[in-house]
C-alpha cells in the first residue's frame, strides 16, 4: 500500500516548533513496538546551535558524554539511510512471524515510519547538508546504529536509531 503521508492535514497545520516533538512521540511508539526481551531500540532527535560552521563541534553537545564523533560521510539525502534502516534494520529476531513482511506488526512498524519520515520531511528539505555519523565510544553505545546529522538554518540535527541488543 502506497500512501502520500503528507497529505494528511496533521502534518500539513503542524506548527514547525511541534513537528520535532511529533517525531520523537513516532520514534518512541516504534521503539515500543520492537522491543522484545533483549532487543531495545533507542530512537531519538535532538537538535543544537552550529557552533561556528563546524558541525563535528556541534554534533559533540548532543552525543553521550563517553562518545566522540569518529567521522562524517556525505549523504546525498537524509531519506536514503532513514528509509534504509527504518524498521527493517531494527525488527527483533523472536517471534518472526509477528515481523514478517505484511504481518499485522510489520505493517505497523512500517506505517510509522514511513509518518516519522513524512514528519522529517517537514524539517528538512530533501538537499540538505547531511551525512552519516560514525562515533568512537569509551563506554557502551550501541548493538547497531545509524545517526543522521543534518545541518539547517543555523541547527545541527541529530537523528539516532539505536539497538541494543
Amino acid at each position: 500500500m502506497s500512501f502520500d503521508w503528507s497529505s494528511l492535514h496533521a502534518l500539513q497545520l503542524a506548527r514547525a516548533d511541534a513537528v520535532p516533538e511529533m517525531i520523537n512521540h513516532v520514534l518512541v511508539m516504534l521503539s515500543d513496538l520492537m522491543e522484545d526481551a533483549d532487543h531495545a531500540c533507542e530512537f531519538s532527535l535532538a537538535s543544537g546551535p552550529l557552533i561556528d560552521g563546524d558541525v563535528a563541534e556541534s554534533v559533540s553537545p548532543l552525543l553521550p558524554s563517553s562518545c566522540r564523533v569518529q567521522g562524517l560521510y556525505w549523504v546525498e539525502c537524509w531519506r536514503v539511510p532513514v528509509s534504509a534502516a527504518l524498521p527493517e534494520l531494527f525488527l527483533p529476531s523472536r517471534q518472526p512471524d509477528v515481523w514478517e513482511e505484511g504481518a499485522p506488526g510489520r505493517v505497523l512498524v512500517a506505517t510509522l515510519a514511513d509518518w516519522a519520515v513524512a514528519l522529517m520531511g517537514r524539517l528538512w528539505p530533501d538537499d540538505v547538508e547531511c551525512w552519516e555519523l560514525r562515533v568512537e565510544t569509551d563506554d557502551w553505545y550501541a548493538a547497531a546504529y545509524v545517526d543522521v546529522l543534518i545541518n539547517h538554518l543555523g541547527r545541527v540535527w541529530l537523528l539516532h536509531l539505536g539497538v541494543t541488543d
